[in-house]
């Protein structure tokens, strides 16, 4: 007499948001985020090379959108915005 088979129970494994990030200055994987949220300051701080910024953010942001910005800002895309918009000849 056979039993009753059952069906195996898979779990997904939920994808979460990470703690550390990758530093656009050294390349390693230890750049730390705090957000101080009555501020509306993300600190941003790499354990290898020891560059250090603050960014801007609003309170319902996460550390992934304060290293956007941070990112943005060291690369300098923030900047060239401002040059194409003051270069443009007005028609």
């Amino acid at each position: 007499m056979g039993g009753r088979k059952r069906k195996k129970v898979v779990r997904r494994m939920r994808k979460s948001i990470p703690k550390i990030f990758a530093c656009p200055n050294c390349g390693e994987k230890t750049l730390g985020i705090s957000i101080n949220r009555d501020e509306g300051k993300a600190t941003i701080k790499c354990g290898r090379c020891n560059i250090e910024d603050y960014v801007q953010v609003s309170r319902i942001e996460e550390g992934v959108d304060a290293y956007g910005k941070f990112v943005d800002k060291y690369y300098g895309s923030e900047k060239t915005v401002t040059e194409n918009e003051e270069g443009r000849k007005p028609s």
